[in-house]
């Protein structure tokens, strides 16, 4: 299975959550005095709504105005670029994801960062996977979707993704490679018209994360879902069963997507402590916890900078293994 890499995440999902810091086109600079958040999604995105929620107790720890900056494109890359660019002095943050900052460098020639360039200092979300599908699809759950897809030799399923080579499209791939489930893959350039689809019958099923918008949907009987990612069952869908609980793909593992505040990894210690201390505050604010709750987020238990290292590389390793089990091809 070669696999090539192409925009990962939610871009055009819109949440109905409080938006908390102004909007600024992506030409737009940071002044004197402004602390600069960049997001690698469109305004209005999931991963959006999280910035804007944590913006604002962000700017008054560092005594500065906040601004976000949606800067897309390339695969989030170019919000990565933007931020290493930047002088490494706190005053440029990126609320970002495994996929600019690990699965961009492995997957696009033109991408010349490396994992290490980046320093996590804390989640604002770190969300399991859910296998959605179409409301009148024949099957409820992951072994009923085996044996639909056993019963349509010849006719292939059909599943969409964010992009060519995105996680949602890696993990799908290697889920259907576990079960031999014969699909044919549609990618999509966002998560709005790939949901679109979905809930107007176009394609079969899709990978997605967990959060409060695509939960509405499932509730409003727009699409349904086939199994999760999670360790137990989850309150959002408490009759759905987790991927362990297949007989089809039991060792698939538990894979998920976070979203966390990265600095360059060339700020110095002092100033990297300072800034974990100030994210750690933010995340830890009720009215930055209620409104990522808001959007089907919460905010994980704070970590340590060097806690928050381990998990990084740690996480890094997984996808890069992933990626090399999906036999990607750098575009």
């Amino acid at each position: 299975m070669n696999i090539s890499r192409r925009a990962f995440g939610l871009s055009g999902v819109r949440a109905a959550s409080l938006v908390a810091a102004p909007y600024l086109p992506a030409h737009a600079r940071a002044g004197a005095g402004q602390l600069r958040i960049l997001v690698a999604q469109p305004a209005g995105g999931i991963t959006d709504v999280f910035a804007r929620a944590v913006a604002p107790a962000l700017g008054r720890g560092l005594g500065r105005v906040t601004v976000v900056e949606n800067v897309t494109g390339a695969s989030g890359s170019i919000a990565a670029h933007r931020l290493l660019a930047a002088a490494p002095d706190g005053t440029t943050l990126f609320v970002g994801s495994p996929s600019e900052a690990v699965l961009a460098p492995l997957t696009l020639r033109a991408v010349r960062y490396k994992p290490t360039d980046f320093r996590l200092l804390g989640l604002l979300n770190d969300s399991p996977l859910a296998l959605y599908a179409r409301s009148d699809l024949p099957a409820n759950n992951l072994d009923e979707l085996v044996a639909l897809s056993r019963q349509r030799a010849g006719r292939p399923l059909s599943y969409g993704s964010t992009g060519q080579g995105s996680l949602f499209h890696l993990v799908t791939a290697l889920l259907l490679s576990a079960t031999g489930v014969q699909a044919t893959h549609v990618p999509y350039r966002g998560g709005l018209p790939l949901l679109t689809d979905l809930q107007g019958g176009v394609i079969d099923f899709t990978m997605l994360p967990v959060d409060a918008l695509l939960g509405g949907m499932v509730a409003g009987g727009r699409m349904k879902v086939l199994g999760v990612s999670s360790a137990h069952r989850l309150g959002r869908f408490p009759a759905v069963p987790t991927f362990d609980e297949s007989r089809a793909a039991p060792d698939l593992g538990r894979p998920s997507i976070w979203v966390g505040l990265l600095i360059p990894s060339a700020t110095n210690e002092a100033l990297s402590l300072r800034l974990h201390r100030i994210a750690v505050a933010a995340l830890g604010d009720p009215e930055v916890r209620k409104a990522i709750d808001a959007a089907g987020g919460s905010v994980p238990p704070p970590m340590s900078l060097a806690e928050a290292a381990h998990f990084y590389a740690a996480d890094a390793a997984r996808l890069q293994a992933l990626a090399t089990a999906a036999r990607i091809e750098p575009l």
